[in-house]
């Protein structure tokens, strides 16, 4: 049996490789290949954190409202955020959508749901990174993805976590835009949707459903009533100016450079979120010296909604460990119930960060983190100077030849 699944993954990772090794192929993929499900059910992925109590019953484990797919495992996308491969989709729709910068001066995403019905459409997928893979994994959450770097492959090994990879799964779990052939590089046309997903899964011995612990503590009226909080600028790089700008009613806006940042099926509308959250941690450097490391053990942050904004501890610990925010007194932080944005900002060079209050004043921020100094150079000694010649005896004179010779 594991000869066979074996054989299904390459060839179907064969095909998508194929499919996007140049915009004009004509290899695409049109339809996704069918994919049995076998009449028992599968194992499920179990939430990594230990302890954690699932969310109350009727209630969703990610926005805190009535839930609307029951027993379904969240589901966590990778997107890319490149000007280039915009607009994306499922940005406007997803329960969650969590932005970091990992390497060079933009950012990328991933977009949460609550279930797998409720991702009708979600891309361009993007590769992992561990860092988001962290916050997800501790709720038992379905990572999907395009390829993967050293840190993210090694950490979902550690703790043996099936994810659904692109270059693994293809075609049963990812579908191409046709539409863009030709015009978008070809990595910018790749998606998934609700009606691949359970079969990809099954093709691992895994099941969309579980029981899932709730992300954040959400509560009915804990929105801070200051006023201080219009707009988060929030800059992961040169190349990328997030601006979050509460409507006036009830949800921040999401736009970069003043234009709306918006899903391709609401092109018009910019992607909207009750809760925006945001988690300061110290920045450095992995060992490959590209990609950027978060100390994720705890820290200080901000909550804004309905036009209020308020400094947050956070604390998290390991890999396996869930995300949990705090008052600055270190009791547990609500949050409304809703749509969330978590952003993760290390003030790493080229980032910066602006909070404005309802006149446009900029407002105080939370202590921000420190990188570590780089390491000062130990001196070298200074190279000793040459000895000096020994001093040469003058050569004896020549006699003077005699008169006559």
């Amino acid at each position: 049996m594991k000869a066979i699944l074996k054989v299904v993954s390459i060839t179907l990772a064969a095909l998508m490789l194929a499919s996007c090794a140049a915009p004009g192929a004509s290899s695409q993929p049109e339809q996704p290949l069918e994919t049995a499900v076998p009449e028992t059910p599968a194992p499920t992925q179990a939430p990594l954190g230990a302890g954690l109590a699932p969310a109350p019953e009727g209630i969703s484990p990610v926005t805190g409202r009535a839930v609307r797919f029951p027993g379904q495992r969240p589901v966590a996308v990778m997107l890319y955020n490149t000007p280039e491969c915009r607009p994306q989709w499922g940005i406007g729709s997803a329960d969650m959508l969590i932005e970091a910068g990992t390497e060079g001066q933009n950012s990328r995403l991933m977009a949460v749901f609550e279930g797998w019905e409720g991702v009708e459409k979600a891309g361009p997928v993007g590769p992992a990174r561990d860092l988001f893979l962290q916050m997800v994994m501790p709720f038992g959450a379905i990572p999907m993805f395009n390829g993967s770097d050293v840190y993210s492959s090694n950490l979902l090994n550690k703790f043996s976590y099936q994810p659904l990879d692109g270059h693994y799964a293809g075609v049963s779990a990812f579908d191409y835009e046709l539409s863009r052939r030709g015009i978008y590089a070809s990595e910018y046309g790749w998606y998934t949707h609700k009606d691949l997903i359970p079969g990809a899964l099954a093709l691992y011995g895994q099941s969309p459903e579980g029981k899932t612990p709730s992300f954040f503590n959400f509560a009915e009226g804990s929105a801070p009533q200051n006023g201080n909080g219009r707009t988060l600028e929030v800059g992961y790089g040169t190349s990328r100016q997030l601006q979050l700008v509460y409507d006036g009613e009830s949800h921040y806006e999401m736009f970069e450079g003043g234009q709306p940042q918006a899903d391709e099926k609401k092109p018009e509308e910019p992607a909207r979120f009750k809760n925006v959250v945001l988690i300061l941690a110290k920045p450095g450097l992995k060992d490959d010296k590209v990609t950027q490391e978060y100390t994720l053990t705890e820290g200080r942050g901000l909550y804004l909604c309905q036009g209020g904004a308020k400094p947050i501890r956070w604390q998290k610990g390991g890999a396996q460990m869930p995300l949990r925010l705090l008052e600055e007194t270190g009791e547990a932080l609500y949050i409304e119930p809703g749509r969330t944005y978590l952003g993760i900002w290390g003030g790493q060079e080229g980032q910066s960060l602006k909070l404005l209050g309802q006149d446009g004043a900029e407002q105080p921020l939370p202590e921000l983190p420190a990188a570590d100094p780089a390491p000062t150079p130990e001196a070298q000694p200074a190279p000793e100077g040459e000895p000096a010649p020994e001093p040469q005896p003058a050569p004896e004179a020549e006699p003077a030849p005699a008169a006559g010779a």
